[in-house]
């Protein structure tokens, strides 16, 4: 255990900070406000979907590029490089159309795979394995004000195609000072051959805590891919307006900034599956009482808090098992948890794109409903198999 006097408190705040405002430049902008403005410049259910699927494609090349490139190059060059990607999109998409939009979608996507790799390694390379709950939960509090503070600012000034541009720019760039604060002592050296070795059999095999966490990130991505992806053309469904419909964007989002610390402090002391069951079936509840309520009521507000809470929060829960494993297995194990919530994240919207061209735009919180509750009943499974065992062996 690290004495409190050695943890780099300084770095670790500094870290935290580029994620944030990267995320809300990259992610808040890129992936939330952008498709309400595509969506008004004429995109259906089909064509979003390809479009939400194009940056979780460029999130995923990101994943798989990023640990070599921070074996490489450095941790810190590797997150410039990232960020530039999305600057790069945020420049070219408004001179564009369709479909040539497909390819500032890859680009804001490939800078988030990258930055996240190589910022939250580094990160929680730092971070004592006693401290990891709750530094993961601070953590993905403040990432996750992305989901509130991007559709709460669209909502007062509006989401026109130069605003939205201008103010994920301004995120994104404004993220590279606190980067340049950092003192240049990323991962060790031994972590970062590993990085480089794209295997993980020289640092031994998958833990079966970190499966459980890319099942779990897996469920977050499919809810991700296809509720930010695709809700402007459900909230029209409903009969929401643009500026309801970014309201409503940012009270999930608040839900996912409230909710992470409590639920890092759960897995700290409860344990993983007990906040995995909790969490899955918190997001059920949620999901079905957003189906039925009315627009804009109490409960339809209350139940869009709790879900874009839950969906926060197991990726919370998957960046959790990533970060207490070695560290020597780090960059591995946050790869492997990257890459799952990411390739499901691309299949997300791809069906519930389609799902709702055929069944119409309203259908789409059931199918995350049921993966949710299929999460909660996995994890009970997985409980009672252990018990079951831990009892035969107590027998024999």
């Amino acid at each position: 255990m690290k004495p409190a006097s050695t943890v780099r408190w300084p770095a670790i705040a500094a870290l935290t900070t580029v994620s944030t405002l990267a995320q809300i430049g990259q992610f808040g902008i890129g992936f939330i406000v952008l498709p309400i403005w595509l969506t008004g410049q004429g995109l259906d259910a089909q064509r979003a979907g390809l479009f939400a699927a194009s940056q979780w494609s460029g999130m995923l090349a990101g994943l798989f590029i990023a640990p070599g490139l921070v074996a490489r190059v450095g941790a810190r060059r590797t997150v410039l490089l990232g960020l530039a990607a999305s600057i790069v999109a945020f420049v070219s998409i408004v001179r564009l159309s369709w479909p040539i939009w497909i390819v500032p979608g890859v680009l804001i996507g490939f800078g988030i795979g990258l930055r996240w790799i190589a910022n939250e390694s580094w990160l929680y390379g730092l971070v004592p394995e006693h401290l990891s709950g709750r530094v993961v939960g601070v953590h993905e509090t403040l990432i996750a004000s992305a989901g509130f503070i991007a559709p709460g600012l669209a909502a007062w000034i509006g989401a026109d195609g130069a605003t939205t541009i201008a103010v994920g720019l301004a995120f994104t760039c404004t993220a590279v000072i606190p980067l340049c604060l950092v003192a240049s002592k990323p991962l060790s050296r031994r972590t970062s051959n590993d990085a480089a070795l794209h295997t993980g059999a020289q640092i031994g095999p998958i833990s079966a805590v970190v499966i459980v966490g890319m099942v779990v990130v897996s469920v977050g991505g499919i809810s991700d891919g296809a509720l930010y992806g695709l809700f402007p053309l459900y909230a029209g469904a409903r009969g929401m307006s643009d500026t309801q419909t970014n309201l409503l964007l940012s009270c999930l989002g608040l839900g996912g900034m409230a909710l992470q610390l409590p639920v890092g402090w759960m897995a700290d002391r409860a344990g993983l599956s007990v906040t995995v069951v909790v969490c899955a079936l918190t997001s059920t509840l949620g999901l079905i009482g957003f189906s039925l309520a009315m627009p804009m009521t109490p409960l339809f507000l209350a139940s869009g808090f709790l879900v874009g809470g839950m969906n926060s929060a197991f990726i919370t829960l998957g960046m959790y098992t990533a970060a207490r494993s070695e560290k020597t297995a780090l960059i591995r194990n946050m790869r492997l948890v990257s890459l799952a919530f990411t390739a499901s994240s691309i299949l997300g919207p791809i069906f519930a794109g389609s799902a709702m061209k055929m069944l119409g735009n309203g259908v789409l919180l059931w199918p995350l409903a049921l993966s949710s509750g299929m999460l909660a009943v996995f994890t009970i499974g997985i409980c009672e198999g252990r018990r079951q065992g831990n009892r035969t062996s107590l027998v024999s």
